[in-house]
Order: structure tokens, then C-alpha cells, then sequence
């Protein structure tokens, strides 16, 4: 929660090298990233759009998104600030 990483990329982290450690904690800030969040409007980064099959907030308890425009994609900030579904 406070640092914003998934538990699968909090047990791969070990197991990381120092570029991959970089590029993660570079998608986590913005620094990488995909788009502007829809919410705040912050740099966010998105694995669907980066090329990939599923995204990380996949993997995340799942969120009251109902306030949310439908296909709108959250930076991880925003995404963690939202309610947990029951």
C-alpha cells in the first residue's frame, strides 16, 4: 500500500536486478509511463498499453470503481485510494 507495488512484484522484487528495480519504481512514479491518469491527471503506466497481456491492477484487491468512467485507467495512487469492494 505505501509503496504502491502489487504483493507479486513485492515477492519478485529480491529476484530483480537494479535496471528492473529502476524501470518498476519509474512506472510506479510516472516517470515510465503510458498515460495521464483519468482521475488526477499524473503521469500513470499501464501494462495492457505498454504491450502487454494483463496490467498490473490486476492484481489488486478488487476496488468500488462505480465513480469511475468505464475504461478509464487509474495511476496506482488513485487506484489504492478507492474503497475495497465487499
Amino acid at each position: 500500500m505505501g509503496c504502491f507495488r502489487t504483493m507479486a512484484e513485492i515477492g519478485e522484487w529480491r529476484h530483480m536486478s537494479d535496471n528492473q528495480h529502476s524501470n518498476k519504481i519509474g512506472q510506479i512514479k510516472g516517470i515510465r509511463s503510458t498515460h495521464s491518469c483519468s482521475q488526477c491527471g499524473k503521469p500513470a503506466y499501464c501494462d495492457i498499453s505498454a504491450g502487454k497481456s494483463t496490467c498490473w491492477c490486476f492484481e489488486l484487491s478488487k476496488r468500488n470503481t462505480s465513480a469511475i468512467k468505464s475504461g478509464a485507467c487509474l495511476c496506482r495512487e488513485c487506484l489504492s485510494a478507492l474503497p475495497l469492494l465487499d
